[in-house]
Formats: C-alpha cells, structure tokens, sequence
C-alpha cells in the first residue's frame, strides 16, 4: 500500500465520528490493525474506516465488542447464527423489560401509603418477575469506550 492511501489515527476518528482514543481501543482490541508504524504512529488503511462504523453499528444494535470481533473475522459465513442468536436475546430482553414496566405501571397506580407493604409488591398470588440476565445486562453494558 502506498503511504498516501494510509490514513493516520486522527484521520480515522475523524472520518468515522470517533475520537482518537476509540481507534486507540479498537486497535488494541483487535477490531481494526494497522497496515504498520511510520516513528511510532498508527497508519492505517482506507477499510479502517468501514471497519470503525461497523463497530459503531454492531454496538448501537447491542453486540458486545468480542461478538463485534466475531463478526468481523468470520470467514466461514457464520455470522448469521450470531445475528439469529442476537435477535433472540433481544426478544427475551423487550419481553423481561416489558414485564417490568408493567409491573412498575402497576406499582404506581397503587394507592398504598408504604410501598413495602403494597398487595401488588407483598402478594404470594402475584408472579414475581424474574428478569433475565441480559435484560439487566442491558441496564449496564461496560465495553463501550
């Protein structure tokens, strides 16, 4: 590749909509690599940009950063099972988070002066939800830079 195809770290996060410290991230997370160092210096290729909106995407539709790295290095045609996978757990997460709010709905239309002792909160007869661990996950996601 000739030099003046490479891009330099700031013009990566500039032309994708990142700061330099997110290339920083995903160049050592293993989601972009640099074509090589010039003095020290990340140079990258023209893909590195594609490369860091795609990760933008994946993250705004709830991929991890390591099913991120999935997908961009399936070589096998896979990523649909990942996809399929994904969409499954969204469902359950809309449906755990469906759930709570209607309880909460519930809960606030309540009279009561104590909420601990609330019939809806305190009731043996009322389900108690039980949210999965991805709809809480949800709530708290720690690999977004």
């Amino acid at each position: 590749m000739n030099a003046t195809a490479e891009l330099a770290i700031g013009q990566v996060a500039e032309a994708s909509g990142v700061s330099v410290s997110v290339v920083r991230y995903y160049d050592e997370f293993g989601l972009i690599t640099p074509v090589r160092r010039v003095g020290g210096k990340r140079r990258f290729g023209p893909d590195a940009v594609s490369r860091v909106t795609f990760v933008r995407r994946a993250q705004a539709v709830g991929f991890s950063l390591a099913d991120i790295k999935t997908l961009l290095d399936d070589q096998r045609g896979r990523w649909p099972e990942l996809v399929d996978q994904h969409l499954l757990d969204l469902r359950q997460r809309r449906d755990d988070l469906n759930m709570m709010i209607s309880t909460l709905e519930q809960l606030r239309r309540c009279a009561c002066e104590e909420v601990a002792r609330c019939e809806h909160m305190v009731s043996a007869d009322e389900p108690i939800a039980h949210p999965s661990k991805q709809a809480l996950g949800s709530l708290t996601r720690q690999d977004r830079p």
